[in-house]
């Protein structure tokens, strides 16, 4: 009995570390130490998901598009600095999955990132997450500039393609009222939609 107390013990000091062990990545030259709960995700060149419930991303390659949909319809807004980071956080309750979601843009170094989790809240996981990375080398003004024009850039990409697809639609409806579908005309159009369509 006495020879199994001590490997008991073992046991349970390995399962007690494996469950409170944390998970070093890094994202596009920024290094992020996950909490366990948020370990054991996929990562990839420029980002990490952890089963649509937590994920991190640099956008460098399209903030607009990053920020555009959660900008535009969030709840809840907020600007703050975190640890040399200026930090834009949206909230939005989702129906689906009955809770609240959360997605916090920063900038580390020259690059901006993303994370989205569930919750409300900026807690203190990801606000570990987000003082951990490197200062911000764009300080709070030019990064909070840079996020209005994103919201802008997008609503006005979403204007030019209700119009583009009004245009279109129209094309289609005249397309389709010709009897005569061997027309020049109509196979100039038949064109056009098909470009379109495929584009789309």
């Amino acid at each position: 009995m006495k020879k199994l107390f001590p490997a008991s013990l073992l046991l349970t000091c390995l399962l007690t570390s494996c469950v409170f062990a944390t998970e070093n990545i890094e994202i596009c030259n920024a290094g992020f130490e996950l909490p366990p709960k948020y370990s054991g995700g996929e990562l990839n060149n420029d980002s990490y998901e952890l089963d649509n419930i937590f994920s991190i991303r640099c956008i460098d390659s399209n903030v607009a598009k990053a920020i555009g949909l959660w900008a535009s319809e969030c709840d809840i807004s907020q600007d703050l600095n975190i640890d040399s980071h200026p930090v834009r956080h949206f909230c939005q309750y989702n129906k689906y999955a009955h809770d609240n979601h959360s997605h916090a843009y920063f900038s580390s170094g020259d690059s901006f990132y993303e994370i989205a989790w569930m919750g409300k809240e900026i807690d203190s996981d990801i606000e570990n997450l987000i003082k951990n990375t490197p200062p911000s080398k764009i300080d709070d003004d030019a990064f909070y500039d840079r996020m209005d024009l994103c919201l802008d850039i997008y609503k006005q990409q979403k204007i030019d393609k209700l119009n583009k697809d009004s245009d279109y639609n129209y094309l289609e409806a005249k397309y389709n009222s010709q009897l005569d579908q061997q027309e020049q005309g109509n196979t100039r159009l038949k064109e056009i939609l098909l470009t379109y369509y495929v584009n789309k």
